[in-house]
Protein backbone atom coordinates (compact mmCIF):
# COMPACT_ATOMS: atom_id res chain seq x y z
CA UNK A 1 0.00 0.00 0.00
CA UNK A 2 2.87 2.40 0.72
CA UNK A 3 4.33 1.66 -2.34
CA UNK A 4 1.23 2.64 -4.40
CA UNK A 5 1.03 5.90 -2.68
CA UNK A 6 4.57 6.58 -3.39
CA UNK A 7 4.15 5.44 -7.03
CA UNK A 8 1.04 8.34 -6.81
CA UNK A 9 2.84 11.12 -5.71
CA UNK A 10 5.95 9.88 -7.93
CA UNK A 11 3.95 10.28 -11.05
CA UNK A 12 1.83 13.33 -9.67
CA UNK A 13 4.86 14.87 -9.51
CA UNK A 14 6.43 14.16 -12.68
CA UNK A 15 3.12 15.35 -14.78
CA UNK A 16 3.30 18.64 -13.17
CA UNK A 17 6.81 19.13 -14.33
CA UNK A 18 6.04 18.08 -17.75
CA UNK A 19 2.41 19.10 -17.67
CA UNK A 20 3.01 21.43 -20.68
CA UNK A 21 2.84 17.72 -22.87
CA UNK A 22 -0.59 16.35 -21.48
CA UNK A 23 -2.36 18.99 -21.31
CA UNK A 24 -5.83 19.10 -23.01
CA UNK A 25 -5.48 19.52 -26.82
CA UNK A 26 -8.53 21.87 -27.81
CA UNK A 27 -7.12 21.98 -31.81
CA UNK A 28 -4.44 21.57 -33.55
CA UNK A 29 -5.50 23.89 -36.30
CA UNK A 30 -4.19 27.82 -36.09
CA UNK A 31 -7.63 28.48 -37.53
CA UNK A 32 -9.79 27.51 -34.67
CA UNK A 33 -8.67 30.93 -33.34
CA UNK A 34 -11.18 32.96 -35.29
CA UNK A 35 -10.73 36.46 -34.94
CA UNK A 36 -7.04 38.02 -34.73
CA UNK A 37 -8.18 41.66 -35.39
CA UNK A 38 -7.90 44.58 -38.03
CA UNK A 39 -5.22 46.86 -39.21
CA UNK A 40 -4.27 48.64 -42.01
CA UNK A 41 -7.02 47.50 -43.98
CA UNK A 42 -6.62 44.00 -43.37
CA UNK A 43 -8.40 41.46 -41.06
CA UNK A 44 -6.58 39.10 -40.04
CA UNK A 45 -8.80 35.92 -39.61
CA UNK A 46 -6.92 32.90 -41.50
CA UNK A 47 -3.29 32.15 -40.54
CA UNK A 48 -1.35 28.86 -41.10
CA UNK A 49 2.25 27.00 -40.19
CA UNK A 50 5.19 28.19 -42.02
CA UNK A 51 6.96 25.64 -43.88
CA UNK A 52 5.03 22.77 -42.50
CA UNK A 53 2.78 20.67 -44.67
CA UNK A 54 -0.40 19.24 -42.20
CA UNK A 55 0.53 16.25 -42.29
CA UNK A 56 3.80 16.73 -40.37
CA UNK A 57 1.93 19.08 -37.42
CA UNK A 58 1.82 16.44 -34.77
CA UNK A 59 0.36 16.63 -30.74
CA UNK A 60 3.69 17.68 -29.65
CA UNK A 61 4.17 20.79 -31.92
CA UNK A 62 1.67 23.80 -32.74
CA UNK A 63 -1.52 22.83 -30.60
CA UNK A 64 -4.40 25.14 -28.98
CA UNK A 65 -4.79 23.67 -25.51
CA UNK A 66 -6.57 24.34 -21.99
CA UNK A 67 -4.62 27.02 -20.18
CA UNK A 68 -2.61 25.26 -17.71
CA UNK A 69 -1.76 28.38 -15.56
CA UNK A 70 -5.49 29.16 -15.21
CA UNK A 71 -5.40 32.71 -16.71
CA UNK A 72 -6.81 32.06 -19.85
CA UNK A 73 -9.49 29.55 -21.57
CA UNK A 74 -7.20 28.72 -24.29
CA UNK A 75 -3.59 29.02 -25.49
CA UNK A 76 -1.74 28.57 -28.08
CA UNK A 77 1.17 26.34 -27.44
CA UNK A 78 4.68 26.51 -29.73
CA UNK A 79 6.75 23.34 -28.77
CA UNK A 80 8.54 22.07 -31.53
CA UNK A 81 11.03 18.76 -30.34
CA UNK A 82 14.43 18.11 -31.57
CA UNK A 83 14.75 17.27 -35.31
CA UNK A 84 11.19 18.72 -36.17
CA UNK A 85 11.25 19.91 -39.62
CA UNK A 86 8.72 20.89 -42.18
CA UNK A 87 10.02 19.85 -45.65
CA UNK A 88 7.62 22.58 -47.19
CA UNK A 89 9.99 25.12 -49.19
CA UNK A 90 10.37 28.28 -48.03
CA UNK A 91 7.45 30.47 -49.74
CA UNK A 92 6.53 27.24 -51.10
CA UNK A 93 2.65 28.43 -51.61
CA UNK A 94 3.08 31.99 -53.00
CA UNK A 95 6.42 31.07 -55.19
CA UNK A 96 4.82 27.77 -56.22
CA UNK A 97 7.36 25.92 -55.69
CA UNK A 98 7.53 21.92 -55.81
CA UNK A 99 6.78 20.19 -52.69
CA UNK A 100 10.03 18.87 -51.03
CA UNK A 101 12.65 21.36 -53.51
CA UNK A 102 14.58 24.67 -53.21
CA UNK A 103 15.51 25.20 -49.55
CA UNK A 104 13.46 23.83 -46.55
CA UNK A 105 13.69 23.64 -43.07
CA UNK A 106 15.00 20.29 -43.18
CA UNK A 107 17.79 20.66 -45.22
CA UNK A 108 18.94 24.23 -43.92
CA UNK A 109 19.32 22.82 -40.25
CA UNK A 110 16.57 25.31 -39.09
CA UNK A 111 14.26 24.57 -36.43
CA UNK A 112 10.96 26.13 -36.55
CA UNK A 113 7.50 26.37 -35.37
CA UNK A 114 5.43 29.97 -36.26
CA UNK A 115 2.64 30.98 -36.75
CA UNK A 116 2.22 33.10 -40.51
CA UNK A 117 -0.55 35.53 -41.37
CA UNK A 118 -2.10 34.81 -44.90
CA UNK A 119 -2.68 38.70 -45.05
CA UNK A 120 -0.21 41.06 -45.20
CA UNK A 121 -0.24 44.60 -44.61
CA UNK A 122 0.15 46.66 -47.97
CA UNK A 123 2.88 49.99 -47.22
CA UNK A 124 3.61 50.61 -50.64
CA UNK A 125 1.82 53.91 -50.79
CA UNK A 126 0.38 55.86 -47.45
CA UNK A 127 1.78 55.38 -43.61
CA UNK A 128 0.46 52.37 -41.97
CA UNK A 129 -0.12 52.46 -37.99
CA UNK A 130 -0.74 49.15 -36.56
CA UNK A 131 -1.04 47.37 -33.16
CA UNK A 132 0.14 43.87 -32.80
CA UNK A 133 0.39 42.72 -29.12
CA UNK A 134 -0.05 38.94 -27.44
CA UNK A 135 0.64 37.47 -23.81
CA UNK A 136 3.76 35.05 -23.75
CA UNK A 137 4.52 32.39 -21.13
CA UNK A 138 7.85 30.28 -21.02
CA UNK A 139 6.65 27.34 -18.67
CA UNK A 140 9.70 26.87 -16.11
CA UNK A 141 10.20 22.76 -16.60
CA UNK A 142 13.49 20.86 -16.85
CA UNK A 143 15.67 21.76 -20.09
CA UNK A 144 13.24 24.33 -21.11
CA UNK A 145 15.39 27.10 -23.51
CA UNK A 146 18.19 26.63 -20.78
CA UNK A 147 20.76 25.98 -23.93
CA UNK A 148 22.73 28.95 -24.12
CA UNK A 149 22.74 28.17 -28.28
CA UNK A 150 18.95 27.98 -28.09
CA UNK A 151 18.16 31.72 -29.45
CA UNK A 152 14.73 31.84 -31.10
CA UNK A 153 13.15 34.38 -32.65
CA UNK A 154 9.56 34.88 -31.63
CA UNK A 155 8.26 37.24 -33.76
CA UNK A 156 9.27 39.04 -36.69
CA UNK A 157 8.53 41.50 -39.00
CA UNK A 158 9.66 42.35 -42.19
CA UNK A 159 8.87 43.70 -45.66
CA UNK A 160 8.18 41.85 -49.35
CA UNK A 161 7.87 42.70 -52.50
CA UNK A 162 5.14 41.01 -54.32
CA UNK A 163 5.03 40.30 -58.30
CA UNK A 164 3.43 43.38 -59.84
CA UNK A 165 6.10 45.76 -57.32
CA UNK A 166 8.99 43.24 -59.00
CA UNK A 167 9.75 40.78 -56.53
CA UNK A 168 8.87 37.07 -55.26
CA UNK A 169 5.16 37.14 -53.28
CA UNK A 170 7.03 36.64 -50.04
CA UNK A 171 10.03 37.26 -48.61
CA UNK A 172 12.32 38.54 -46.51
CA UNK A 173 13.36 42.15 -46.89
CA UNK A 174 14.15 44.81 -44.49
CA UNK A 175 13.88 46.81 -42.72
CA UNK A 176 13.25 43.81 -40.63
CA UNK A 177 12.12 44.09 -36.54
CA UNK A 178 12.03 40.98 -34.52
CA UNK A 179 11.81 39.98 -31.49
CA UNK A 180 14.12 36.88 -29.65
CA UNK A 181 14.86 35.03 -26.57
CA UNK A 182 18.51 35.52 -26.27
CA UNK A 183 20.64 34.57 -23.85
CA UNK A 184 17.51 33.42 -21.65
CA UNK A 185 16.20 37.14 -21.60
CA UNK A 186 13.25 38.72 -24.45
CA UNK A 187 15.06 41.18 -26.34
CA UNK A 188 14.16 43.52 -29.35
CA UNK A 189 17.05 45.42 -30.78
CA UNK A 190 19.76 44.51 -28.50
CA UNK A 191 17.24 46.56 -25.68
CA UNK A 192 16.20 43.56 -22.77
CA UNK A 193 12.46 43.26 -22.28
CA UNK A 194 11.86 41.23 -19.98
CA UNK A 195 15.14 39.52 -17.61
CA UNK A 196 16.15 35.87 -17.03
CA UNK A 197 15.18 36.12 -13.74
CA UNK A 198 11.91 37.21 -14.53
CA UNK A 199 11.43 35.36 -18.01
CA UNK A 200 9.77 31.97 -16.94
CA UNK A 201 6.58 30.74 -14.89
CA UNK A 202 4.94 34.18 -15.59
CA UNK A 203 3.08 35.72 -18.27
CA UNK A 204 4.06 39.30 -20.35
CA UNK A 205 2.07 41.11 -22.05
CA UNK A 206 4.12 42.37 -25.46
CA UNK A 207 2.78 44.79 -27.55
CA UNK A 208 4.54 46.03 -30.53
CA UNK A 209 3.22 49.79 -32.41
CA UNK A 210 5.13 50.37 -35.80
CA UNK A 211 4.68 53.28 -37.61
CA UNK A 212 5.19 52.21 -41.28
CA UNK A 213 6.76 55.33 -43.66
CA UNK A 214 8.74 55.93 -46.05
CA UNK A 215 10.31 58.94 -44.58
CA UNK A 216 9.55 59.31 -40.55
CA UNK A 217 8.11 56.10 -38.90
CA UNK A 218 8.93 54.25 -35.73
CA UNK A 219 8.92 51.13 -33.62
CA UNK A 220 7.91 51.32 -30.14
CA UNK A 221 7.92 47.97 -27.82
CA UNK A 222 6.17 47.65 -24.46
CA UNK A 223 6.50 45.02 -21.67
CA UNK A 224 3.65 44.87 -19.14
CA UNK A 225 2.53 48.54 -20.42
CA UNK A 226 5.74 50.03 -19.95
CA UNK A 227 7.71 51.36 -22.53
CA UNK A 228 10.72 49.57 -23.34
CA UNK A 229 12.05 50.10 -27.06
CA UNK A 230 11.63 53.57 -29.47
CA UNK A 231 12.95 53.83 -32.02
CA UNK A 232 12.00 57.09 -34.36
CA UNK A 233 12.56 59.12 -37.29
CA UNK A 234 13.75 56.42 -39.94
CA UNK A 235 12.53 54.59 -42.99
CA UNK A 236 10.45 51.43 -41.52
CA UNK A 237 8.82 50.60 -45.09
CA UNK A 238 10.56 50.26 -48.53
CA UNK A 239 8.81 47.36 -50.00
CA UNK A 240 5.30 46.75 -50.89
CA UNK A 241 3.90 44.65 -47.90
CA UNK A 242 4.52 44.11 -44.73
CA UNK A 243 4.83 39.91 -42.72
CA UNK A 244 4.16 38.85 -39.56
CA UNK A 245 4.88 35.87 -37.72
CA UNK A 246 5.32 34.57 -34.28
CA UNK A 247 6.37 31.15 -32.63
CA UNK A 248 9.98 30.35 -32.45
CA UNK A 249 12.44 30.47 -35.24
CA UNK A 250 16.05 28.61 -35.18
CA UNK A 251 18.87 28.92 -37.47
CA UNK A 252 22.42 28.47 -37.57
CA UNK A 253 23.86 32.01 -38.36
CA UNK A 254 21.35 33.59 -36.36
CA UNK A 255 24.05 35.92 -32.72
CA UNK A 256 26.48 34.06 -34.43
CA UNK A 257 26.66 31.32 -32.09
CA UNK A 258 29.49 29.02 -33.15
CA UNK A 259 27.48 25.75 -33.38
CA UNK A 260 29.70 22.46 -32.69
CA UNK A 261 29.04 19.73 -35.84
CA UNK A 262 26.04 17.53 -35.69
CA UNK A 263 24.40 20.13 -33.22
CA UNK A 264 20.48 19.61 -33.24
CA UNK A 265 18.76 22.47 -31.31
CA UNK A 266 16.72 21.43 -28.38
CA UNK A 267 12.81 21.18 -28.20
CA UNK A 268 10.92 23.87 -26.11
CA UNK A 269 7.86 25.17 -25.26
CA UNK A 270 6.39 28.75 -25.30
CA UNK A 271 2.89 29.58 -24.88
CA UNK A 272 1.07 32.32 -27.01
CA UNK A 273 -2.27 33.32 -25.82
CA UNK A 274 -4.68 36.63 -27.11
CA UNK A 275 -2.95 37.26 -30.17
CA UNK A 276 -4.30 40.11 -32.04
CA UNK A 277 -3.79 43.49 -34.65
CA UNK A 278 -5.26 46.44 -34.20
CA UNK A 279 -5.31 50.16 -35.81
CA UNK A 280 -5.44 51.44 -32.09
CA UNK A 281 -4.25 49.90 -28.86
CA UNK A 282 -7.66 50.14 -27.24
CA UNK A 283 -8.55 48.10 -29.89
CA UNK A 284 -6.34 44.91 -29.11
CA UNK A 285 -7.47 41.94 -27.63
CA UNK A 286 -5.24 42.06 -24.82
CA UNK A 287 -6.64 45.72 -24.31
CA UNK A 288 -10.09 44.01 -23.45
Amino acid sequence: MKIRIKLYYILIIFFMMIGVVFAEVISKDPNYIKDRGYAGGVKFNKVHIANYQKKELKNHNYTIIKDPTGRFDIIESISPRTGDCGTAGHFWQANKVKIGTGTTDCNSNRLRLEVSFDKEIRTAKKEKNIWFSYYIYVPDTPDNLVDPLLQPYITQFYGSNHKEYGGQNRGGYGPQFSASIYNGKLTMDGVTLVDKENLKGKWHLIEFNILYSRTNGYVRAYINGELKVNREGFQTSKHSHTHVKYGTYMHPEYGGAGYPEGYKFPGHTIYFAEVSFATERSKLKTSK
